[in-house]
């Protein structure tokens, strides 16, 4: 064993490859965290053994612990020397899983290498990426990080196409709740079982982790939740989007989400109308957190403004939705430039999320110029337009807009599964208190009508 920056019990390079019965062609004492078995871009390679040949310049892998190779390799030996790894050789008729699996064994079992109080403190000291690689290999499970809104946000071993989206379990497979997502395991039911308590551990580790993430990002989004608060108001200065990140010139859109409707007037429908908003600030800060771009979240009313930089405004909204609770509804302004569109922007966002149904994801330039200009108006101008031009029953109401959807009495009647002569007699009571349908001006108010309905009902 060797002390260092892994504590006393992080094991050397070459006490684990002599342990292993392997020939040291260069030794080191540098610590050993995990095993990696093939070239990972993204992957943080501190302390970690190569069980491969790095194509091309060896300078990014010099914070490895070392190399074990099938042959000797002069370039790569010098540079291990020169840069103090370790280089060690396995027999070529041994096979890698066979290898793999022993190192596996003598770093992470309990009675051999690090133990278990030792690989739980190697995993609260690693990054997510690497704490997934040697979960895997201490376990032999395969491992998935799953985000909220069902991303695969890392993974160790083979996963299924299709992993859970929350926490349970099943025939080979157990889904744990671990902060922001879940933390899934694949593999044997004898040895899901025999992991289950490590595997849980690690869900704590990871929520423990979440809960940190989430206290560092609301410490941010108070200090850019007021900027946003102030730039929709007209009372901040442009300039300060810099601070957080906002580059001058690169497109943004703002967006307002909105929880679904929480019924009531009593004082818990407020309490839960409150606790809904929040749940859906933190899910936006998680997701455009997730996105990696200079973001601003605000909270105005039961609403939430979100400002971000885009690159496809339309896949990010969309998925920034499917990070909300179900129900939820979202409108986004069209894509600016300049900090000084703020507020138009904001006015945008506001007209979109009126017309955005449950469920939806809508663009304020995706509006069709009906629902812009009826927008434009308030909800009581609205519902007299409704009560003016639309004076009928329910029953003649339905016919009309299944005639109107479809266009033929034929297809009305089909919709409304009624006989097309049925069809025509309603249609004449319709005419006889709004005027002839086949008049373009009566058209034009039955239209406007309608439409000015869908948007009150959505």
């Amino acid at each position: 064993m060797s002390s260092g920056l892994f504590g006393e019990n992080s094991i050397a390079f070459h006490d684990l490859v002599q342990a292993l019965g392997l020939e040291v062609l260069v030794p080191s004492d540098r610590p050993v965290l995990y095993l990696l078995e093939e070239a990972r871009p993204l992957l943080p390679l501190e302390g970690a053994l190569l069980l491969f040949r790095p194509e091309g310049s060896l300078w990014r892998y010099r914070t490895a612990s070392g190399f074990l190779l099938p042959a000797p390799d002069s370039e790569l030996l010098a540079y291990a020397r020169q840069e103090g790894l370790g280089v060690a050789l396995y027999p070529p008729w041994l096979k890698r899983e066979e290898l793999a699996r022993a190192l596996a064994l003598r770093l992470f079992h309990l009675g051999a290498g690090l133990g278990l109080a030792s690989l739980l403190d190697l995993l609260l000291k690693l990054p997510e990426r690497p704490f997934l690689e040697v979960l895997y290999q201490a376990t032999g499970l395969a491992l998935a990080r799953v985000a909220p809104w069902g991303e695969v946000l890392g993974f160790a071993g083979t996963v299924p196409p299709k992993a859970p989206k929350e926490p349970g379990e099943g025939r080979g497979w157990v889904a744990l709740e671990a902060g922001e997502g879940i933390l899934a395991a694949f593999g044997d039911e004898e040895v899901l079982h025999q992991a289950r308590g490590l595997l849980e551990v690690a869900a704590r580790l990871l929520r423990v982790r979440a809960l940190e993430r989430s206290l560092e990002r609301m410490r941010e989004e108070s200090l850019g939740g007021a900027l946003l608060e102030g730039l929709i108001l007209g009372e901040a200065e442009p300039e300060r989007l810099f601070a957080f990140g906002f580059t001058e010139g690169v497109e943004w859109v703002l967006a307002l989400l909105e929880p679904p409707e929480v019924l009531g007037r009593h004082r818990l429908a407020e309490e839960r109308r409150r606790e809904a908003t929040l749940e859906i600030q933190r899910r936006a800060g998680t997701y455009l957190d997730r996105l990696g771009v200079p973001y601003l979240l605000a909270v105005r009313g039961n609403r939430v403004a979100a400002m971000w930089q885009v690159h496809t405004p339309r896949k990010e909204a969309e998925g920034l939705l499917q990070a909300l609770a179900p129900g939820s509804r979202l409108g986004y302004s069209a894509v600016h430039a300049a900090g000084e569109e703020v507020q138009n922007a904001y006015r945008e966002a506001l007209i979109a999320l009126k017309a955005a149904r449950p469920g939806e994801a809508l663009s304020f330039s995706g509006l069709d110029p009906v629902a812009f200009v009826l927008l434009q108006q308030s909800p009581e101008d609205l519902k007299a337009l409704v009560e003016r031009y639309l004076p009928l029953p329910p029953k003649l109401l339905k016919t009309l807009e299944a005639y109107m959807a479809a266009g033929s009495v034929e297809e009305a009647a089909g919709t409304l599964h009624v006989h097309p002569n049925t069809l025509r007699y309603r249609l004449r009571r319709i005419e006889a208190t709004l005027g002839p349908l086949s008049q373009p001006e009566v058209l034009a108010r039955v239209h406007l009508a309608l439409r000015a309905r869908d948007l009150l009902m959505g």
